[in-house]
């Protein structure tokens, strides 16, 4: 294997790479008032630190004892909080490395996240849940669905009728959940709406402030599992001794949204579901499995005519039937914290929905597999906490173009806190594809530089 050369500890930061999901050493924040304390949909007020997945809160800040930022009609509260992030990207590849089609030519700064929570106890049993990330896109991302060799950028500018028909680039929102809970004990919850699907640690805990890394692991990327589904969830946890608890969550919806969020094309309902063990007796230790399987199916409606009377019909594209297998760990002792994920996804075309390949032929089933390691250690020194990651991911979108199956990364990097709610990063990253084509696409190897400064607000 390769050698990677780790940049002096100050400079660590990489491309496109790995989270760590650290709710023990998460931002110290102020314990958030709650409408009645006893109630199990929103914990009674916990120690003063950001609230972890487990418990199923959002991470960050919600509100100090000033108090809500707003009231409802009802004079229930509503808490308004959330969390963001600003970037500084370099990479060290040859001026005409193909990556630069579409990674930036330039060392650039940027916002990445921008999300807000807004957070509603409607009664004592009942909570609503939105989370809405921010963003400059479509504006300016590359235009990867050209045939030709060139990647142009799209322009989302409009003329602004307030400003003498000046052209302003527009963004966009992305709805990361919106969810109505019900909450019937400590071992039952019941969640309506889009949910982030329950599989191992980074994917529900995701803001900038409380994971190690800067950005995600690419396994997490791939979306081997869904990033969120629509429909029904069910979700609890029960101890079943001093140290020992077991939690579990079980879900049915209309399966991946990526392009259709709101409808189900093929009536055939996915199913999630996931266990856990956490053990309190040495630290933290954290064990989980969880399974995803269900119907994916991409095509268009199109109107014809039958003995005289219009009929509608859908023409399949493309259609598979999926299943995913995940295991994750997470031990936080002391001052050392690791945490791990594997994922394995298979995917099985139906007769009429199998596309052609990149290559020419029509596309085989496939079975992906990948995941990550990282290990971290907070010292005394200003709480620095250096870490080193290791990934072994799929990539779709290179496989989706026929270059490259499978991506080694290997990252080093420092996490800093200078105060309880912004977080300093920093790692350097290389990256390459084994077995690629030295010549081709991938046989180009990828070295970058990540900088970000976390806030949780």
């Amino acid at each position: 294997m390769r050698r990677l050369s780790f940049a002096c500890a100050a400079a660590l930061a990489c491309f496109a790479l790995p989270a760590w999901a650290e709710s023990s050493d998460a931002p110290v924040v102020p314990a958030p008032k709650q409408p009645n304390p006893t109630l199990a949909a929103v914990p009674a007020a916990p120690p003063p630190v950001a609230p972890s997945a487990s418990d199923g809160q959002p991470l960050a800040l919600e509100q100090d004892d000033a108090g809500p930022l707003e009231t409802s009609a009802a004079g229930s509260a509503i808490k308004i909080y959330g969390f963001g992030d600003f970037g500084y990207r370099q990479l060290f590849v040859p001026k005409n490395s193909p990556w630069l089609l579409f990674l930036n030519r330039q060392p650039s700064f940027f916002v990445g996240n921008l999300n807000l929570y807004f957070d509603a106890q409607l009664a004592s049993r009942w909570r609503a849940l939105a989370e809405f990330r921010f963003t400059y896109l479509p504006q300016g991302a590359p235009d990867t669905s050209l045939s030709t060799n060139e990647v142009r950028r799209y322009d989302a500018s409009y003329a602004d009728y307030t400003d003498y028909t000046r052209s302003h680039g527009v963004g966009g929102i992305m709805i990361e959940r919106a969810t109505l809970e019900y909450s019937a004990s400590s071992w039952l919850t019941v969640s309506a709406g889009q949910w982030l699907t329950p599989y191992g640690i980074w994917n529900v805990d995701h803001g900038s402030p409380v994971i190690i890394g800067v950005s995600a692991p690419f396994v997490i990327g791939a979306q081997l599992l869904p990033k969120s589904q629509v429909g029904l969830l069910a979700q609890g946890s029960a101890t079943l001794s001093r140290d020992l608890e077991l939690g579990y969550a079980l879900g049915v919806s209309n399966g991946r949204s990526d392009q259709v969020p709101y409808e189900d094309l093929d009536g055939n309902k996915a199913v999630t579901a996931r266990l856990s063990l956490t053990y309190r007796g040495l630290g933290e230790l954290t064990l989980g499995g969880s399974l995803y399987t269900g119907r994916v199916t991409k095509g268009y409606s199109e109107l014809y005519l039958l003995n005289g009377s219009p009929k509608s019909r859908l023409d399949v594209s493309e259609q598979y039937d999926e299943i995913s297998y995940a295991t994750d760990l997470k031990w936080l002792w002391r001052d050392l914290h690791l945490q791990t994920e594997w994922i394995m996804n298979d995917r099985r075309y139906t007769d009429r929905g199998r596309p052609r390949g990149p290559n020419g032929g029509l596309r085989p089933d496939k079975r992906n597999f990948g995941g990550y390691a990282l290990i971290g250690y907070r010292t005394p020194l200003l709480g620095i906490m250096p870490y080193l990651k290791a990934e072994y991911s799929p990539e779709p979108q290179s496989q989706s173009i026929g270059v490259a199956d499978q991506v080694v990364l290997f990252t080093g990097g420092l996490n800093f806190r200078p105060e309880a709610r912004v977080v300093l990063k920093a790692e350097y990253s290389y990256g390459y594809f084994p077995g690629a084509d030295p010549k081709g696409f991938a046989g180009n190897d990828i070295k970058g530089l990540d900088m970000q400064a976390a806030w949780a607000f």
